[in-house]
């Protein structure tokens, strides 16, 4: 019995020290400025609170493994928390937690780059609108109906059952009873427009950090708006694998809450000597805003004027504001 409240206590000291090995870890990507490369800005209060329960568990935990009283050791719940039989599987399980601490003080933060958007694909909002489907008439609903009538029951049981899926797909996914207070966030469409309104009126267009992804997404979705517009844009440089020699995007990685979600966002250039710039350059590029047409998409793009190359930001990534 005395040895398996030791080996107990043991397994709750380990537990404690995982849990202060988190905390560790996220001072550090703190301290060094590295916590932005994983999350978005406004996903810092929870990595806050995160780190001040992780500490209190942690402290706790280590205390417990210390006491001498049994009922601080066992929490008398009725389920038994006793460790796994078989250390292999302890071991496991531990090295599950335990890595992902370790790495992260071992090896540095790994910024994305072209090779994650070569899967990915740069985003653009540009859409193009199929035709709808013309509906059959009466009179050949009828006679499709006296062929076959069960035939045809099913094929409208099944548009039906389409119809039903497509229209709930556009419901918020929000919950049938919520707080007071509680609010949809939605993308501010008035504050897109009076961007793009600002835009319209600007001599050049500079793309800066706070609204690059809401100036390219305008940008994308009215990309004749903005045909002769001078426009100063810095990212990194990427290229799908059908591409012309002289064409590339000039791109960022953009996080709506953390890089698991980054997404490509970036603008088709072009010049003669766009070769000489390999993947995952980083260049300050400006130019004139024109379109082109790519995959049966137009979107927009850049005709270079001077080019640039320039060292990574700070913060490479770039956030949804709103």
């Amino acid at each position: 019995m005395e040895n398996q409240q030791s080996h107990y206590r043991f397994q709750v000291y380990i537990r404690g020290i995982i849990l202060i090995g988190f905390t560790l870890l996220m001072i550090k990507l703190l301290m060094t400025g590295n916590m932005l490369n994983f999350i978005a800005p406004k996903m810092m209060p929870f990595m806050y609170f995160a780190i001040v329960v992780f500490l209190i568990l942690g402290v706790v935990q280590i205390w417990r493994s210390g006491s001498k009283k049994q009922a601080e050791l066992y929490c008398d719940c009725g389920i038994d928390h006793s460790a796994p039989s078989s250390p292999f599987r302890s071991i496991f399980v531990y090295l599950l937690f335990i890595m992902p601490i370790v790495t992260g003080f071992l090896f540095p933060e790994v910024v994305l780059d072209s090779s994650v958007a070569a899967k990915r694909g740069f985003k653009s909002f540009a859409t193009t609108d199929p035709q709808p489907a013309e509906e059959a008439t009466g009179t050949e609903k009828a006679e499709a109906y006296l062929n076959d009538p069960e035939a045809y029951m099913a094929e409208l049981d099944e548009r039906i059952g389409d119809k039903v899926l497509e229209s709930s797909s556009n419901i918020p996914d929000v919950p049938l009873e919520h707080p007071d207070g509680f609010e949809i966030q939605e993308r501010p469409v008035d504050i897109y427009a009076q961007l793009e309104k600002e835009m319209l009126e600007m001599e050049t267009i500079k793309f800066t950090e706070e609204n690059y992804i809401a100036m390219t997404t305008i940008i994308d979705q009215n990309p004749e708006k903005f045909v002769g517009k001078k426009v100063e844009i810095l990212g990194f440089v990427f290229r799908e694998h059908d591409f012309n020699e002289d064409q590339f995007v000039i791109a960022r990685f953009g996080l709506s809450c953390c890089v698991a979600d980054a997404s490509v966002f970036g603008t088709l250039a072009s010049f003669p000597e766009a070769n000489q710039y390999g993947d995952d350059k980083w260049v300050k590029l400006k130019g004139t805003l024109t379109t082109t047409t790519y995959q049966d998409w137009m979107l927009p793009s850049i005709d270079v004027a001077s080019i640039e190359v320039v060292e990574q930001p700070e913060t490479p990534y770039v956030y949804e504001k709103y």
